[in-house]
């Protein structure tokens, strides 16, 4: 392999990675949104809107 050859296989490489990063990143943000969502929908399904939040003694 030459040396342009070389180089443009590290830059492919360097993509190819930072496209992965990217998409790790995508998916994680993704699923944290989703569970956010979730749980704020539970959380005011379970709550009436006359009820207090507080357990009472």
């Amino acid at each position: 392999m030459t040396a342009p050859q070389e180089r443009a296989a590290g830059r492919t490489r360097q993509v190819r990675e930072a496209a992965a990063a990217l998409g790790v990143r995508a998916v994680l943000l993704a699923y944290w949104g989703t569970t956010s969502l979730l749980a704020r929908r539970r959380a005011n399904a379970r709550t009436g809107v006359g009820e207090s939040v507080r357990r009472k003694a």
